[in-house]
C-alpha cells in the first residue's frame, strides 16, 4: 500500500527517471503542467500530488507541457536550446592537446596502475553509438579515455552534474572534453535529449547506466536511459566491464591508491526497430546489456581473485 508521506526514494525505490514518469502519470490523471525541475525538491508522495494539484488550480502552464511526454519518442526528436548541446553538431573536434594527455594518462595507467585492457577492437571507428561500462570511481572516465583510439576519442560527449563541473577549471575541462553539463537527477529530459542530438549529429556517447558510482566496487542496478536512448536513435551500445577501479579509489577515500586495474569490451549490442519502443522493450534491452556487463565484470574479478591468489601463495 502506498502512504501520502512515503518517501519517493527510500519507501517507494524511484530513480530519477521514474519519478519523472510518475510525474506523467499524475498530470493526466489530475490535469496541470509540472515544471520538472521542481521534482529535486519532492520527497514524499504527498508532496508531489500537493504540487501537481498546486498547478492545476492555478491553472499554470509551466515550460514542461503535457505535449513533451507524449512519448520518449517525441521528446527526444525535440532539439535542445542549450548552446553547449547545440555545438554538438559542429565539426569542432576536442582539443588535440587534450588527447596528448590522455595518451599520458594512458602510459601511467599502465605503468603504475598495471591496466590490462581486452577487446577493444570491438569498438566500431565511428559513431553514433553508446559506450556503457559499469561506475567504480571517478578513474573511470579518465583511463576508459585514455584508451580511445582519435578517431573514436574526437567524437566522444558525455553529460555530466553541475557539481563537478559546473565552476572552475572542471567547467573549462567540460568544454575541452565535450561534457555537456546538466544535472540528470533535475533536470532528465535536457539530459536525455541532449544525449539523443549529439547521437544524431554521429557522437559517441559515454553513459554510466548505474547514473553513481558504486558503494562496494560490485555493479548495481542500471538504469533504462541508455536503452531509451539505443532504441529511438537506433545506435547500438557497446557493452563495458571494469574491475579493479573500486580498490583503486573507493568512494569513502579522497585520494587514489595504486591497484591493478582492468578493463574489457564486449560487441556491440543492436537495439529493435523503434516502432517496438515500449517499457517492455526497454527493461529488456537494459537487461541484456546489465547481463553483459556483468558478466565480463565477473571474468575480471575472477581473473583478480586468481592473480591475488597465486601472489599470497
Amino acid at each position: 500500500m502506498i502512504r501520502p508521506d512515503d518517501n519517493l526514494e527510500l519507501d517507494l525505490g524511484l530513480d530519477s527517471m521514474q519519478r519523472v514518469e510518475l510525474l506523467v502519470a499524475l498530470e493526466e490523471e489530475l490535469g496541470g503542467d509540472v515544471e520538472e525541475s521542481r521534482l529535486s525538491e519532492i520527497y514524499t508522495v504527498r508532496e508531489l500530488v500537493d504540487l501537481v494539484r498546486e498547478n492545476v488550480a492555478a491553472g499554470s502552464t509551466i515550460t514542461t507541457s503535457r505535449a513533451q511526454f507524449a512519448g520518449w519518442k517525441t521528446v527526444l526528436k525535440e532539439d535542445p536550446t542549450d548552446p553547449e548541446v547545440l555545438d554538438l553538431a559542429r565539426p569542432r573536434p576536442i582539443a588535440d592537446f587534450a588527447y596528448g594527455l590522455t595518451r599520458l594518462v594512458q602510459l601511467f595507467a599502465y605503468d603504475r596502475f598495471q591496466l590490462r585492457v581486452s577487446g577493444l577492437e570491438k569498438l566500431p571507428p565511428r559513431g553514433p553509438y553508446i559506450i556503457s561500462s559499469n561506475h567504480q570511481s571517478f578513474l573511470d572516465p579518465v583511463v576508459l579515455g585514455s584508451l580511445l583510439p582519435w578517431p573514436v576519442f574526437r567524437q566522444l560527449f558525455s553529460v555530466g552534474t553541475s557539481e563537478i563541473f559546473g565552476s572552475g577549471f572542471m567547467r573549462i575541462l567540460a568544454r575541452w572534453l565535450r561534457v555537456i553539463v546538466v544535472d540528470p537527477d533535475a533536470n532528465l529530459i535536457p539530459a536525455m535529449r541532449a544525449g539523443a542530438f549529439g547521437l544524431r549529429h554521429g557522437r559517441i556517447l559515454v553513459l554510466y547506466p548505474e547514473g553513481e558510482r558504486s558503494i562496494d566496487g560490485r555493479p548495481k542496478a542500471f538504469k533504462k536511459g541508455a536503452a531509451i536512448l539505443s532504441i529511438h536513435v537506433q545506435v547500438p551500445i557497446v557493452p563495458v566491464a571494469i574491475e579493479g577501479f573500486y580498490d583503486a579509489w573507493p568512494r569513502a577515500k579522497p585520494l587514489p591508491k595504486f591497484a591493478p586495474l582492468k578493463i574489457r569490451f564486449g560487441d556491440p549490442i543492436y537495439p529493435p526497430v523503434e516502432s517496438e519502443a515500449s517499457e517492455v522493450a526497454y527493461e529488456k534491452l537494459t537487461a541484456e546489456l546489465k547481463a553483459r556487463v556483468v558478466g565480463m565484470w565477473k571474468e575480471l574479478s575472477g581473473e583478480t581473485r586468481k592473480q591475488a591468489a597465486a601472489a599470497a601463495d
